[in-house]
This record gives C-alpha cells, structure tokens and sequence, in this order.
C-alpha cells in the first residue's frame, strides 16, 4: 500500500508544521528551541518542508474590521455551460477578482463556491453585478451573507504521532 505525503512527515517535522501553523513569524531560533534542534538543523528542516510543498507560503492574517473589508458572502455559482472551456474562462476570470478570498469547484446545486469580502452590501452588490458576472459562462448566482463568524482557523490538524 502507498503511503500518504504525511506519513514521510517525521514527529519533528509535524511539530514544526504545527508551531508554524500557529505563528508564522516564529523566528528560526525559536522554533529551534522549541522542537530541540539546533537552529541550523532546523532551518534545513523548514527549507526542505518548503521545497517539498508542505508549506505554500507564510502570511499575516489581518482583521477585517480594521482594513474596512468585514462585510464577508458566500456566493454559490451556477454556469450556463459545463465544457472545460467554459470552467477554465470562469475560473481565470475569479482568479483577476481580488475581492473572491477563496474560490471552489464544488459537487451539488452549484458548480462553484466563493467566499468574498467588500466594506458593506452595496460594495458587494456592485462587484456582483459588474464584476463577477463579466463571466458570460454564469447562469445563476446565489448570495449568504454571513452575519457572524462563529469559527476562523486557518491551521490544518497534523498529529504529531504517525498513525
């Protein structure tokens, strides 16, 4: 049987994916200190989980009420067409879309899933009408919007022990 990506993970690798899940700016000494290792060994370790795709990229998470964008949708959308064309034209489409946080082909009622940010409703009603729907492949739009977030985490549970 084939194993998965996260069985080649060692116990030090998983905690170091885990620290930096949890603190991304955590300084390579640090994260040395914490997991035990020198602080070259460490930085090997990280450079390799990188160049191996483990880690995508590190960022700050901002507040969304301090930058003016706390107005959040989830916008289900429909296409007219479902070829490889028509997914791919609406896919580069959403991907120009600074508004669309995150964007998923998903199975259902719907044929993608976004979630988006504005400063208020009438922002969002503006990128619906002119900005997401320059997509000719669309056929129907449905919009949430979210009146409070009950749970926001960005960390994928890595166990520290294989299975």
């Amino acid at each position: 049987m084939a194993r998965t990506k996260l069985e080649h993970l060692d116990k030090t690798d998983r905690k170091i994916l885990n620290i930096l899940q949890d603190d991304g700016s955590t300084s390579n000494v640090e994260l040395a200190r914490r997991i035990k290792l020198a602080p070259a060994t460490t930085l090997d370790r990280v450079r390799k989980l990188r160049s191996q795709g483990y880690i995508l990229k590190v960022v700050a998470l901002l507040d969304a009420r301090m930058v003016d964008r706390d107005t959040i949708a989830f916008v289900n959308v429909s296409l007219g067409k479902h070829g490889v064309d028509h997914v791919n034209t609406f896919r580069e489409h959403v991907r120009q879309l600074p508004e669309v946080l995150e964007c998923y082909h998903v199975s259902g009622e719907s044929d993608f899933l976004l979630k988006i940010v504005a400063s208020d409703i009438s922002t969002v009603e503006e990128f619906l009408l002119h900005r997401l729907t320059g997509a000719s492949e669309i056929s129907r739009i449905h919009t949430s919007f979210v009146l409070s977030t009950v749970k926001y985490d960005t960390r994928i549970p890595i166990p520290e022990e294989s299975a």
